[in-house]
């Protein structure tokens, strides 16, 4: 092992302090060690890019990331300001280079993301020459591996307020090469009493009324963005009929591009499928009770999302009332149980019991099955469930 390569310092770690073992990660030629568990951390070492260590410093990404620390003692260690600018613009709470904006970003393109990032996090403001060069060269996050795009954005989206970092990304040019797929929200007048934001911004504020959760988020974000594809005009009005259908292409369109995780896909591309509620008083119970079924485990995430929209409206009072008048009701149901009620027929008691083959029609009694258990005029239970099933679908 060669003293002072990337490997040194982690390894040190794990022989005298108990770290896990150095992973190297073998495209970027660095290590990373750490304690886990409970509050555990993580480190990330890299090798030295210059001669010197300043030379090695002026090559880092934000001049807030050039601090240096030496060991004084046993436990004791000394901060450096090597470069003489690190504790001043993080006073300033300013976000600039070590180096001519120009050649940092071009040399890790990712960086632009990084800036947005710190941005929305530390909240500090980026130094304007950067924030040109950020917009110049924003083509050049095209040629970034999608999952570093997505893991920054992911920081983003979980910060306390994620419309700054998407404001931001607008601004820098970021977001035509990252979201291609919400432009068309930018500007969009919707026309509708209801709103009092065009598009883009309505958006944002019903993303920021979430709670931090990435597929609440997203959804969010994109639970609109089919709109302006839906839009209908009739004299006198405007419907947007099947526009939650259209954004969740949209949604999964970017999500296939940036690689996100299959859960979080399927669960956000659901919750914008569904965040039309429409709740009314008028509900009845079973309806209550299927409303908890059909949406099992992103039910908390919907009336999230739910809840969020309304109170986003030009007059949010009477639509964040029905928002609470339906948790009440969720309230009073048994929603657990509601949510692990099955048939009590199987697939193949239904062929058998019926004398049907295999095929989409099992599943169509199945689902009549729950419905009738859910709208109290079926008791769970075998024999009834076989009457039942016999008088609604046998032949004869």
């Amino acid at each position: 092992m060669i003293k002072g390569s990337a490997l040194a310092v982690p390894l040190s770690l794990h022989e005298s302090y108990g770290f896990f073992y150095p992973v190297l990660f073998d495209k970027f030629g660095t290590y990373r060690t750490g304690i886990r568990g409970g509050k555990g951390i993580e480190m990330e070492f890299i090798p030295m890019r210059g001669r010197t260590l300043p030379e090695d410093l002026a090559l880092r990404d934000f001049t807030i990331n050039t601090l240096t620390m030496r060991p004084t003692g046993p436990s004791t260690f000394e901060i450096t300001d090597t470069l003489g600018s690190a504790l001043t613009d993080i006073g300033k709470r300013i976000i600039r280079t070590p180096i001519d904006p120009w050649k940092t970003i071009s040399d890790d393109p990712l960086r632009s993301m990084r800036a947005v990032r710190f941005s929305c996090t530390l909240s500090m403001e980026i130094e304007l020459p950067l924030g040109e060069t950020v917009r110049k060269l924003s083509s050049l996050l095209n040629h970034v591996a999608p999952e570093r795009v997505r893991d920054e954005l992911f920081v983003v989206l979980l910060s306390d307020v994620p419309s700054k970092g998407l404001k931001l990304m607008r601004e820098l040019g970021l977001l035509e090469v990252v979201m291609p797929e919400i432009l068309p929200m930018i500007g969009f007048d919707q026309r509708s009493p209801y709103h009092k934001d065009e598009l883009f911004t309505h958006s944002l504020t019903v993303m920021d009324r979430t709670h931090p959760s990435l597929e609440t988020r997203l959804a969010a974000l994109f639970h609109d963005a089919g709109k302006p594809q839906s839009m209908q005009s009739s004299p006198g009005k405007v419907s947007y009929y099947g526009h939650q259908d259209v954004s969740a292409a949209l949604f999964g369109s970017f999500a296939g591009r940036l690689k996100l995780p299959r859960s979080v896909t399927e669960t956000a591309g659901a919750l914008i499928r569904r965040h039309m509620v429409n709740y009314a008083p008028a509900w009845k119970d079973s309806t209550i009770r299927k409303f908890i079924r059909n949406n099992g485990a992103i039910l908390d995430q919907l009336m999230d999302l739910y809840a969020a929209d309304a109170g986003s409206l030009a007059d949010p009072t009477g639509p964040l009332n029905m928002v609470e008048e339906l948790a009440g009701r969720i309230q009073q149901q048994h929603v657990e149980e509601i949510s692990n009620i099955e048939s009590p027929l199987d697939g193949n008691a239904i062929q058998r019991l019926l004398g049907i083959a295999p095929g989409p029609k099992i599943g169509e009694i199945k689902r009549a099955i729950i419905d009738a258990i859910l709208e109290g005029v079926l008791e769970p239970t075998q024999p009834a469930t076989e009457a039942f099933v016999r008088n609604k679908f046998a032949k004869g």
